[in-house]
């Protein structure tokens, strides 16, 4: 079934964006808010009333939680499409990445994952919208990374509601993802609060470790102990633990309440904090964090010299206006070329091609906006990922879908920002400049205002910076940034 291209309401529908095992997830925008949303439809549909029962079942449980820490559902309803009656849940789209693959890719890129501090917080987060869930009478029942949606800009998510179920009434059906189930659930037991609690641990103990604790059914049900590396700090070792509570075989000894881990887990974060050196002001748009410099330039890109440049990219991969045309005619139609083998890209994605006759070893083609619904958070982060992956030490970005797409250069600037701040503050990156070439001297200074905002403080602070002038950053040791802080 292929619903690229139509139109459901007032939903105009891009084109797939993932698929699970019982359902596919189309991006989409709202024709009057001009916003993205993600529709959920069923791979079986079989009967379409059937069917429309158990989205608007999975909608009203993610409705009835108080939390801004669960996606939100948009709207649930049946659409008439060639294929016949289709039954949809729209839901808001999250402008970032499941924490599957930000773990996943910063293991591979850095020879690392997610730092403790991320990790607890993440934790903290989402424990807080199982607290509200639990409280109002839901179970999750299928908490797991890929379920965890991080927007550098709003913060993490719980998402995914397809098996949970009302507290009252539920049968003892078992669902959840293998390795972050918890034992009782395989061996048929009703499921329950401290069975969310126990996927949750298991997940913290992937995201920190890039493995979850137990893999097979006969480890999850077997006697041996939890185990975990050698803690490198306090910190880590109280990290450990918690989850030992969370990860407990038998449900009467784990935590009564999410809201335990939650309390506790929240005061390690706050100690902890993110790493991100302070930011020292260079001069107009100009400012160094550790060994990293970042600069906002007026320029234009395809006459920069970096050892990649982003690509504001279309999901057709043409290069034929904007940013993509000057980078074509200046590098030469063989990157076009190159683009275009991969055909059709999701929007959100990034992908390397050669950098042809630009001063640049790659170009990084970022599909971040269409119709002005935004991705320009999921873009940034994956070009930032990719960038990583290639080892490349500085970085040109455009104004990501100012162009055609027609997305304010404030909403860009913001969303760029943010990534880019996230990014930093994870550590271990391999980047030393990063360039925002802009294109002229209105879009220039929003994102100075911008990037000021989320790296240099408030305007008090900016005002101090400014009567005393830029000032050369103080030496550095490299390992200090370079090795994340556990």
């Amino acid at each position: 079934m292929d619903l690229t291209g139509t139109s459901w309401g007032v939903f105009e529908v891009w084109g797939p964006f993932s698929e699970g095992g019982m359902s596919r997830v189309w991006l989409a925008r709202h024709r009057e808010l001009g916003a993205p949303v993600v529709l959920k439809t069923l791979l079986d549909v079989g009967d379409p009333d059937e069917a429309f029962h158990q989205l608007r079942g999975e909608a009203r449980l993610m409705a009835r939680i108080p939390s801004p820490g669960v996606v939100r559902p948009v709207d649930v309803g049946v659409v008439s499409a060639a294929q016949g009656r289709v039954p949809y849940l729209a839901q808001e789209y999250v402008d970032g990445l499941d924490l599957a693959e930000l773990e996943r890719r910063r293991r591979a890129a850095l020879g690392h994952g997610l730092p403790l501090w991320y990790v607890c917080r993440a934790v903290t987060e989402i424990a807080g919208a199982l607290h509200s869930a639990h409280q109002t009478g839901v179970l999750h029942r299928d908490i797991k990374p890929s379920n965890l949606f991080g927007s550098p800009q709003t913060g993490i998510r719980l998402g995914d509601f397809g098996i949970a179920q009302a507290r009252r009434g539920g049968g003892r059906t078992i669902g959840g993802t293998l390795r972050f189930v918890a034992p009782e659930v395989l061996r048929g037991a009703p499921p329950t609060r401290q069975c969310d609690i126990y996927s949750l641990g298991a997940t913290a103990y992937d995201l920190h470790y890039g493995t979850p604790p137990f893999k097979l059914p006969a480890e999850i049900l077997g006697d041996a102990p939890l185990t975990f590396p050698a803690a490198r700090s306090p910190h880590e070792a109280y990290f450990q633990h918690v989850l030992s509570r969370m990860l407990e075989r038998s449900p009467e000894q784990r935590f009564a309440s999410a809201n335990a881990p939650l309390r506790q887990l929240a005061a390690l974060s706050r100690d902890i904090g993110p790493q991100l050196p302070p930011a020292v002001y260079l001069g107009q748009g100009a400012f160094q964090i550790g060994p990293i410099r970042i600069d906002c330039i007026l320029a234009d890109i395809a006459e920069v010299t970096a050892e990649g440049i982003v690509n504001s990219a279309t999901d057709e991969m043409l290069m034929r206006d904007g940013v993509a045309g000057a980078l074509r005619r200046k590098g030469g139609q063989a990157i076009e070329d190159e683009a275009l083998r991969g055909g059709h890209r999701a929007l959100g994605e990034c992908v390397a091609t050669s950098g042809g006759a630009l001063s640049c070893r790659y170009v990084l083609h970022a599909v971040s906006a269409w119709k002005e619904a935004s991705c320009i958070g999921r873009a940034s982060q994956r070009a930032l990922l990719l960038a990583e992956e290639l080892g490349l030490r500085s970085l040109a970005f455009p104004a990501l879908g100012t162009g055609r797409a027609r997305v304010s250069p404030e909403t860009s600037a913001y969303a760029m920002g943010a990534a880019l701040q996230e990014h930093l503050s994870l550590g271990g990156s391999h980047l030393r400049e990063i360039r925002f070439v802009l294109y002229d001297r209105e879009t220039l200074e929003l994102f100075i205002e911008q990037l000021n905002g989320l790296f240099l403080g408030d305007a008090e602070q900016q005002e101090e910076i400014r009567r005393t002038g830029p000032r050369a950053p103080d030496p550095l040791d490299d390992t200090l940034y370079l090795e994340p802080r556990s």
